[in-house]
This record gives structure tokens, sequence and C-alpha cells, in this order.
């Protein structure tokens, strides 16, 4: 693990903390989007924008994909 790997994890899980340690708090709907939108900056700092789909969701959205055309031309059969 690189250095700067290490102090992306580090930041990212002070982060976390800090959001677990104010979500037992509700907030107004302005903090949330702010919230959010720091983020998705975080995000885009650790891995770059957009992200990149890898195999897995691939594959998970071929799967999907697959089981909705089966059970779409199954109803159409039916009607």
């Amino acid at each position: 693990m690189q250095t700067e790997d290490l102090r992306r994890w580090v930041e990212a899980r002070r982060f976390v903390e800090e959001y677990e340690r104010r979500s037992a708090v509700p907030e107004e709907p302005e903090t949330s989007w702010q919230r959010a939108l720091s983020l998705f900056a975080l995000l885009g700092r650790m891995i770059g924008w957009p992200v990149a789909p890898d195999d897995i969701r691939r594959r998970e959205n071929a799967t999907a994909e697959h089981a909705w055309m089966r059970l779409r031309d199954g109803y159409g059969r039916r009607s």
C-alpha cells in the first residue's frame, strides 16, 4: 500500500466516523444535500468521476436484465 493510498483511506474513515456520529441526530434538508455532495466529492477524489463500471456490476446488470426479459416475455404469453 502506498503512502497516498493510506492517507486517503484514513481520510475516508474519519469522514465516515464523523458522518455516523452526526447521523444519529436529525438534520435539515439543506445539510443532508451538502453531505451528499461532499460524499460525491470524496468519491471523485478517491477513484475519479464518473465511476467506471466494474465486472461485478456488469454481471449483476446482465443478470437483472435477463431476469426482467424472462418475466416480460412470460407475461406477454399469458395475455
